[in-house]
């Protein structure tokens, strides 16, 4: 039986994918770089050092790395400030495992700020014991370090954890750091692989925590 749940935070508990998208188009546009969602939502799970590193390196950009991570910031409020919403049934979901005991944290390779901005606008930043941020790793997922440091913030082995995640990367990053992954289909995030998840879902308000915490389906 597992003891935590450990939720990515853009695209599992924020509907913030096509903002996300939408910022990073924008910022590429003023420097005549016209990218495609697709191409961008190759990124989903990096970080935004990741990311901008590589189209700087790929558009042969003379911007740095934190200009184009603050201008899209500055974009990226703007837009939610004018539309921010929960994925559907998932602040249900995480109430309802802390009301069971379980142990929650956030592993996300969005910044601290932002992180924390989602948590309060929702009025959940109470429930989670922890919370792992792109300031504190060195290594963007599909490399297992963020759910590994969120695991050892909690006191808990790998396999005491479960992780919820929307994107290819985070889930080969979850199942590298020896824990168990549910994928989260959200069609915002395009069109992910999910098939390492030991089990997807598409719809939180159907999940119930027996089904979180285990056994598990086996695959195949």
């Amino acid at each position: 039986m597992m003891k935590a749940v450990i939720f990515d935070m853009d695209g599992v508990i924020v509907d913030s994918e096509p903002a996300h998208i939408e910022a990073e188009k924008r910022v590429l546009s003023k420097r005549g770089v016209k990218i495609t969602d697709k191409e961008l939502r190759a990124y989903t799970g990096t970080t935004a050092e990741f990311e901008f590193t590589d189209l700087i390196r790929k558009y042969h950009l003379t911007s740095t790395v934190d200009r184009l991570f603050r201008e899209k910031e500055d974009i990226l409020l703007k837009l939610l400030e004018k539309e921010m919403k929960p994925v559907k049934g998932v602040v249900g979901l995480i109430r309802s495992l802390k009301e069971r005991g379980l142990r929650l944290a956030i592993a996300s390779s969005g910044h601290r700020k932002l992180v924390n901005y989602f948590l309060r606008k929702l009025k959940i930043h109470d429930l989670f014991d922890s919370v792992v941020c792109a300031e504190d790793v060195t290594r963007s997922k599909p490399d297992p370090e963020i759910f590994l440091k969120a695991a050892k913030s909690l006191g808990l082995k790998p396999s005491q954890c479960i992780v919820i995640e929307d994107s290819k990367l985070g889930v080969e990053a979850a199942k590298s750091a020896g824990m168990k992954c549910i994928g989260f289909q959200n069609p915002n995030s395009g069109n992910q692989d999910l098939s390492n998840a030991d089990f997807i879902i598409d719809d939180f308000s159907k999940l119930d925590v027996q089904s979180v915490i285990g056994p598990y389906p086996k695959k195949g």
